[in-house]
Formats: structure tokens, sequence, C-alpha cells
């Protein structure tokens, strides 16, 4: 059996795709075709009780379409990276007289290993491997050169369904494979019972990609030339499959939690390469009991506050309203109402305010969050400094807070003074032992105020920035194409790499500033995040890695 598997290309589906060789067996059949070997497609092959998947594309082409982004210096450490793994696959196969350009490349398409709930109580779950065959006649050409491989026994079983099981493996082996071909797919696994789930997947029973939760997941999750893909479709039988291991092994989930756990549905993690990077999206279905808490749109007025060659930045809305649900939410699993306990003492004895009462409750508005970058005074070894921003309607008990800080500030032997910067009131904190602002805050209107650290970053923010983060080119190429209405979280990696390398430390640092390095930062323009509740039971999360085009 080792040597029926020595020449089978490494990965997901490392163990499998041996059984790949008797595909064209199949064919010889003469199995009507089907289009389609997308994720979706295979997912309809998966019975519908599996729940978990991880798919990858095994197309190249797929992934050579980050080809077109990155620098000269990028672009050669792609090429030079995906030639070493051709040429490390091809000396692993040159010892069975193949080659993955050759006798793989031209007919494997996406792979998905599915796994699904084990027949007998106790033991171990069955998987099963669908592969998407993009080329048959390169199939058939690659079974022609295999079949003549000794140690390959291969055995055909009888039909089921209208459809050849064939088994391989030698005659006392205890692991044999099984596979079918079902139209332009391959289905493999250990186990005949399972090939056979997939045969009736194939043919109309429940699967992964037609019923309910799961076909959702899916659909739901479809990205513009996906790579790769990871769903969770029972996160329940995720819970029991931890609570079977060795206790030494399986992580303690407190009951409450574990609860928890077992109302949300599915979580589905995909990748793509489309034409502004890499992006990530997850899709997560629950129980709508789970969370009280509805979605409001958040406006991003407050982006509009921040330059336009901000460092990072992030924003959201009404925690006074979030607040109490989360605390809620949690507060029958002892760890985080331990945990909120926490927080609320800790603000108390360094504030000396009311978590609750003198700071959540005015945050009823809009929040916003930047490092903006500065060398000025204080700010010069660092390079940049944060701003803090709020809308609230409720302006009098905001002013009331920071009057009791004040206080609190002056009895710490903190400077307390006024200047004003353009049209703004402001008040700054001074610390003597550094003898300069540290803490500015004002009210650039009636419900609008700011929070900074760093005196420039205060001279920023008070005289109202000509160029907007909002107007920025890079921070709309970034977020452009992410949901809409529900606060961004965002760098900006030319400005990052710009202070970055202008730290002694790293400028200095033979490990981390090589050309390698610097061809990879260089390539990204920025990074965006966004949330979404689509409804009362889906939350969707989007990342983008956005990339510089090729020069």
């Amino acid at each position: 059996m080792a040597k029926k598997w020595k020449y089978i290309i490494p990965g997901l589906i490392a163990g499998v795709l041996g059984l790949g060789g008797v595909a064209a067996y199949l064919y010889l059949k003469v199995i009507p075709a089907q289009q389609g070997t997308s994720t979706l497609a295979i997912a309809k092959i998966v019975p519908d009780e599996a729940w978990m998947t991880a798919s990858i594309n095994l197309d190249f082409e797929a992934w050579q379409k980050l080809e077109q982004f990155g620098t000269s210096e990028a672009q050669k450490l792609y090429k030079e990276g995906l030639d070493t793994l051709i040429k490390e696959l091809d000396q692993e196969l040159a010892e069975d007289n193949l080659s993955y350009s050759k006798d793989f490349k031209p007919w494997l398409g996406n792979a998905m290993m599915a796994f699904l709930p084990e027949e007998k109580s106790g033991g171990t779950p069955e998987f099963l491997v669908v592969i998407g065959i993009k080329d048959k006649l390169a199939a058939l050409d690659f079974y022609n050169k295999v079949k003549k491989e000794d140690s390959l026994n291969i055995q055909e079983t009888k039909k089921y369904k209208g459809v050849e099981i064939v088994k391989i493996g030698a005659e006392k082996s205890d692991n044999p494979g099984y596979v079918a071909i079902l139209e332009n797919h391959l289905a493999a696994s250990d186990q005949v019972t399972t090939v056979k789930k997939a045969i009736d997947a194939s043919q109309g029973a429940p699967s992964l990609g037609t019923t309910g939760v799961s076909a959702k997941a899916f659909q739901s999750l479809e990205l513009e030339n996906s790579v790769a893909q990871f769903h969770i479709l029972d996160y329940a039988e995720i819970i029991d499959q931890l609570d079977i291991l060795d206790e030494a092994d399986a992580p303690e989930i407190p009951p409450e939690l574990e609860e928890r756990f077992k109302q949300v549905k599915s979580v589905s993690v995909g990748m793509g390469i489309d034409n502004q990077g890499i992006r990530f999206r997850s899709v997560t279905q629950f129980d709508p009991k789970l969370w009280k808490g509805q979605f409001d749109p958040i406006p991003g007025k407050i982006i509009s506050r921040f330059p336009a060659n901000t460092l990072l930045s992030a924003n959201g809305g009404n925690i006074k309203k979030q607040w109490p649900l989360y605390v809620d939410h949690f507060s029958n699993i002892p760890e985080f109402a331990s945990a909120i306990d926490a927080i609320r003492i800790y603000v108390r004895q360094t504030t000396r305010l009311d978590l609750d009462r003198d700071i959540i409750s005015w945050m009823d508005g809009e929040v916003g969050f930047a490092l903006i970058p500065s060398k000025e005074g204080i700010l010069e070894p660092v390079g940049f400094g944060g701003a803090l921003v709020f809308d609230t309607s409720d302006r009098k008990k905001a002013t009331a807070t920071f009057a009791k800080l004040d206080t609190f500030a002056k009895q710490n032997n903190i400077k307390i003074s006024n200047s004003k910067i353009g049209d703004v009131k402001v008040t700054h904190w001074q610390v003597p032992p550094l003898g300069q602002n540290v803490i500015g805050r004002g009210w650039l209107d009636d419900n609008t105020m700011f929070v900074t650290v760093g005196q420039p970053i205060a001279q920023v923010m008070a005289n109202r920035p000509k160029k907007t983060l909002d107007k920025s080119d890079i921070f709309q190429s970034v977020t452009q194409s992410l949901p809409q209405d529900s606060g961004y979280f965002y760098v900006n990696m030319e400005e990052v790499n710009q202070l970055l390398f202008s730290y002694p430390d790293v400028a200095n640092n033979s490990e981390f500033n090589t050309p390698e390095v610097k061809a990879i930062l260089n390539s990204i323009r920025g990074i965006g995040m966004a949330n979404a509740q689509t409804d009362s039971s889906t939350l969707t999360s989007e990342f983008l890695l956005a990339l510089k085009s090729k020069k």
C-alpha cells in the first residue's frame, strides 16, 4: 500500500488522489459527463449528514491570478516559489515515472474532503474525498500510464445504482480504497458505504449543495475565483467530537458556553483571488434566539473626521445599545461574567468612574478610532498618535464625565489647560515628567467630540483635515467592495510600510529588512474588513488584502 500512495500529490487529498488512477478505468464504462466542477457542484455530491468540509482548488491556473499583482520583485518571488513547488512535486513523482505538469495538472480541479458521522457509536468519523475532473481525456491518459503499477490491485465490485465502485489495494490489505466516477467527479473513501452515500447524493438524495442550512452556506460563500473553502456545517457535532477525545487533548468548554456554541448552525470561510487582491469571506448562520441584537446601519460619517494619510482606522456604532446585550448574552457564563466585572472594577479603580453609568451611557452614536502619522513633539520616537471620535445625543452627560476625569487628573498632578485651535476649544492634559501636552479633547460640533493622544494629533483634528480619509483613493479602493453601512477596519499599508522602515530597529534588522520581505509588503496597498448582519440569523464578515497592480 505504501508504494501506491507514494506518487500522489501531498496535501489535502494526499492519501486519496492515488485512487484517481482508476478514473479512466471507469470512463471506459462511458459515463455521461456533466458540466460543473465548482465547490458548490462538488457539494451536491456530498451527503447532507457531513458535518465539516475543507476544499482547495488544485488547478494552479486559479492561483495564477496573483500574477496580475505586485512589484517586479514580488512577481519574481511568486514565480520562483511556484516553480520550486512544482519541481519538488516532480522530484517526488519522478520515482514512479510521473510528472505533475504532464500527468496531474491537465485534469485536476477542485477537491473537497468531507467528514461524516461514524457508523458505529464510539468509532472514528467517516471521510469522503470528491475531486472535480476538468479534462476526462487527460484523466484517461493518466490512467493508461499508472494502470501498469504492480502494487495496484484493482477490483471491480458489484454495481450500486448503476455505478461501478472500484476497490483498490492488495488482496490482504486492511486499508483498501473505494472509488466511483460520478459524471465529471471522482468520489473516494476508505469505506464503501461512504462512496455509496455519495452516489445517492449525486442521484438526488439530500446533499450539502441542495439541502437547508448547508446549501445556504455554500451558496452564500460563492467568491470570484474561489481557491479554498472551509465549512463547519454542524457545530454541535464538532463539540461532540471534542468530547470524545482523550481528556488530555480535549479543551475544557464550560457547559453554558457549549450550549451557546450548539446554537450556531454553520460557519463557512472562503478565500478567493479577484481583481482587487486576496479576499476572505466568512458566513455564520445561527439560531435567531442566540443573539437578541439587531443590526443598525452605521453612517460612516466619522471617517470624514480623519486625515487621508491615516495609518489605521476602525468605526462602529451605538455602544450604549450593544453593551447591555453583550452583558446579558454572557451573563450565565461564569468566566465571561467575571471578566466583565473585572473590567468594571478596573475602570472604577483607575478613573473613579462607573463604566456603565458614566461612560457607556452617552455613547449612543457612531464611534471611530484612528492612528495618525506624526513625528512632531512627543510623537517623534513612535511616529504616530491616536484619535477617538464620538457622536452622541447627550453632550451634557459626556461633558460631566470628562469633568470628573479632569478632577481626578488634577489630584494626580496632571496639569489641565485650555486653548483654542481654529474654532475649536481644546482641553489639554500635561504630564509633568514629559512637560508636554499628552491628551487633548474638544467638540467639533454640538454632537461630535474628539479625544487625542499627542498634541500634534489634537492640532490635526481641531483644524479639520483638508483631505479626509473618506475621500482617499486608497480607502475607497479598499472598502468599496466590502459590505456597506457596517463600519470598517482599515489599514493603509503604504503609510505603514513607510513608518515601519523608518524605525532603526527595523531598518537594521537583517532578518526582517530583506528584499523578499520588502517586496511582499510593498505589494500590499491596504487591508480592509467589514461585518454585516444580513438577517436575524446570518452574520457575514469580509476581509480584503488589497494588492497593487503589477508594474
